[in-house]
C-alpha cells in the first residue's frame, strides 16, 4: 500500500504555479512593457542651419540681399503623453527652435495614436472633448501617417511619415540596411512637397501681399532667387502670366531617417524643409520666392544616448521575454515531474497491520 506525500503536493503545486507565470510574464507582462508608457516624457536635440527671406530687403527689392546666408540653429524636440484610454494615448510634440539671434519659435502638435503600434487613431468631436485634455484642445489634430515614431519590428514599406507643416502623410521609401552606434537600422528616405495648410504656419505669412507683379516674379528669375526646379517652367511660360499674379505658399520637404529595427526609434534624422512663396503655371503651384530654409540633424550625443538606451532596452527585454520565462518554465516543469515522480510513499508494515484490521 501507499500514501500520497504531502512534498509531493506541494512540489506539484509550486511548479504549475511557475510555469503559470512564465506564461504571464512572456505573454502578458512583456507586451504591456512594449507599449508606449502612460508616464512618457522625452525629449531629443537637433542642430542644423537656416536660411530665411530679408522681409526689409523684400520691401526695398534688393535681390543681392533678398535671401540671408545659411546661420546655425538649435532644436529641442519634447514628446509627452497627455493622456491615455486603454490602448489610445494623446501625445503631444513640442518643439523649440532657437534662431541666430537668440529668439525662440515654438511648434506644438498633439495627436490621438496607439499605445502598441503608434498609428493614428482617429477621434469622434466627442471623444475629442473627453480625451483631450483641456491644454491639448487647441493643439490637437488628426493626422495620418507616423507622427514621431515607426512601430516596434518595422517593416521596409508601406509607411507614410506626418509632415505637420501641409498636414499630410508622405511616402517613407526603404532606401537600405545599416548600423548606428552597434544597432541595426533600416534606412528611409522622404522627398514631398504640397501646399502650406497648417494655421500656425499660415499666420506667419498674413501680411504678405495676396499678389505678386510680374515684373517681380522676372526679377526673381533673372537673379537666379527663383529654385533650380522650377525656372524651366517658369522661363517658358513667363510671358503668358497676368500683370499680377495670385499666390500662394508650398512646403518641401526632404528627410532621411536611420530608424532602429527592433524598437522603430528614429536614431538619426536629416530633414531639410523649404517654404516657398508659389504661383499657378499651368494648373501646377511652382514655387518662385523662399521664404525660408531650415535642416535639421540629430545631434550626436543625442544618437549615442539613444542607441544605449535601445540597447539596454533591449537586454530587458530579451532577460523577461526569453530568458526568464524559460527558467521559470524548465524549473517548474522539473518541479511537476519531481512532485509526480514522489507522488506515492510505501507505507510501513506496523501501518498496513493497523490498516488491516480496520
Amino acid at each position: 500500500m501507499t500514501k500520497i506525500r504531502t512534498s509531493s503536493i506541494v512540489w506539484l503545486a509550486i511548479g504549475v504555479l511557475m510555469i503559470g507565470s512564465a506564461m504571464l510574464v512572456r505573454w502578458v507582462v512583456v507586451p504591456s512593457l512594449s507599449k508606449l508608457p502612460a508616464d512618457l516624457a522625452q525629449s531629443q536635440k537637433y542642430e542644423g542651419t537656416m536660411s530665411a527671406l530679408n522681409p526689409e530687403a523684400f520691401a526695398a527689392n534688393d535681390l543681392t540681399n533678398l535671401i540671408t546666408p545659411d546661420l546655425p540653429i538649435t532644436a529641442n524636440r519634447s514628446l509627452t503623453v497627455e493622456a491615455t484610454d486603454g490602448d489610445t494615448a494623446i501625445v503631444t510634440s513640442n518643439s523649440t527652435l532657437t534662431l541666430p539671434d537668440g529668439s525662440t519659435q515654438k511648434d506644438v502638435h498633439s495627436y490621438a495614436v496607439s499605445r502598441v503600434d503608434y498609428r493614428p487613431i482617429q477621434l469622434s468631436a466627442e471623444q475629442q472633448q473627453t480625451l483631450v485634455p483641456p491644454n491639448a484642445q487647441n493643439t490637437f489634430e488628426d493626422h495620418e501617417g507616423i507622427a514621431f515614431s515607426f512601430p516596434m519590428n518595422p517593416q521596409t514599406d508601406g509607411y507614410l511619415l506626418y509632415d505637420s507643416v501641409t498636414r499630410s502623410g508622405q511616402q517613407a521609401k526603404f532606401i537600405s540596411e545599416g548600423t548606428r552606434e552597434g544597432r541595426s537600422v533600416y534606412n528611409y528616405e522622404v522627398n514631398a512637397s504640397g501646399p502650406i495648410t497648417s494655421p500656425s504656419v499660415m499666420a506667419q505669412f498674413k501680411d504678405f501681399p495676396p499678389q505678386l507683379p510680374k515684373a517681380v516674379i522676372a526679377g526673381l528669375l533673372g537673379a537666379n532667387i527663383v529654385p533650380l526646379d522650377a525656372r524651366a517652367i517658369l522661363h517658358d511660360n513667363l510671358a503668358g502670366l497676368p500683370d499680377t499674379v495670385d499666390i500662394g505658399f508650398g512646403s518641401s520637404n526632404a528627410v532621411k531617417l536611420a530608424v532602429d529595427t527592433q524598437f522603430g526609434a528614429p536614431l538619426d534624422v536629416d530633414q531639410v524643409q523649404s517654404m516657398y512663396v508659389t504661383v499657378p503655371v499651368n494648373g501646377v503651384n511652382v514655387p518662385v520666392l523662399p521664404l525660408s530654409t531650415v535642416r535639421l540633424l540629430t545631434a550626436d550625443s543625442e544618437v549615442t544616448k539613444l542607441a544605449d538606451n535601445l540597447s539596454e532596452n533591449a537586454t530587458l527585454l530579451t532577460t523577461l521575454g526569453v530568458w526568464l520565462p524559460a527558467v521559470m518554465a524548465v524549473v517548474g516543469l522539473l518541479l511537476v515531474v519531481l512532485g509526480c515522480k514522489r507522488w506515492r510513499r510505501p507505507l510501513g508494515k506496523d501501518t498496513e497491520r493497523r490498516l488491516a484490521h480496520v
